[in-house]
């Protein structure tokens, strides 16, 4: 191993780490309201009507294939259908399509998780169901699933690594084209993972933090909801 070396490569690989980072929170902040929404919809769906089924096929597909198949998908069809987009656009919209999927279960989960007491009371108030789901129940399904997000996150940031094969410039495709070139793989693996590392695990450390602070918050915001 050359450190100097090592240390080159990390110069030349954090630009790709900064497309890695915008690919991953621009895939998270599209999915993440996505699959609440679609998530608190399916919550109060019956199994049997056609949105439900539509929901739960896409949640099916998801995670009934590989991630490599959903880029393809974007990669190879949508052209086909005409539909001519960046390829940024195309790995963006394959790391939603996937993740807004597991989302989809995590913002149902949620939502049922709160106590029916909550919906009774607001009912009990006036609110119709669509307003207390909006005004009372989302708010709180929103905070619990900080931590669920957080860690679709850092498996987000993983599954854009699959994004080379599109030939996108990421952190991996960068890695990949660097190690090819000079023949030295070994350093180039440890950086590239090591880079990975720092930045799954500096997400993770905000979201615990950001997740006890809302807790805290929250179990107080939760026990005073209708107090008033």
């Amino acid at each position: 191993m050359d450190p100097f070396y090592m240390a080159q490569v990390l110069v030349r690989l954090l630009p790709p780490l900064g497309l890695t980072m915008l690919l991953s929170l621009t895939a998270l902040v599209i999915a993440t309201p996505l699959g609440l929404v679609l998530g608190a919809w399916r919550a109060e769906l019956s199994d049997q009507q056609p949105a439900a089924r539509l929901i739960d096929t896409w949640v099916l597909i998801v995670r009934g294939t590989p991630i490599l198949i959903q880029i393809f998908v974007f990669y190879f069809i949508l052209p086909k259908l005409g539909l001519q987009t960046p390829l940024f656009v195309m790995g963006v919209g394959a790391l939603v399509l996937n993740s807004a999927g597991y989302q989809i279960e995590i913002g149902r989960a949620a939502v049922q998780s709160v106590a029916k007491g909550q919906w009774e009371a607001a009912l009990a108030l006036g609110f119709d169901r669509r307003a207390s789901l909006l005004q009372f129940i989302l708010p709180q399904a929103a905070r619990r699933m900080v931590g669920p997000v957080m860690n679709e996150l850092s498996q987000l940031i993983k599954a854009s690594s699959v994004l080379s094969v599109i030939t996108l410039f990421e952190l991996h495709k960068a890695a990949e084209a660097i190690s090819s070139a000079n023949l030295r793989f070994s350093e180039v693996i440890v950086v590239e993972g090591i880079l990975y590392f720092v930045f799954i695990f500096g997400i993770s450390l905000i979201a615990r933090v950001f997740e006890r602070r809302l807790s805290s918050a929250g179990g107080l915001a939760d026990a005073g909801s209708f107090a008033r």
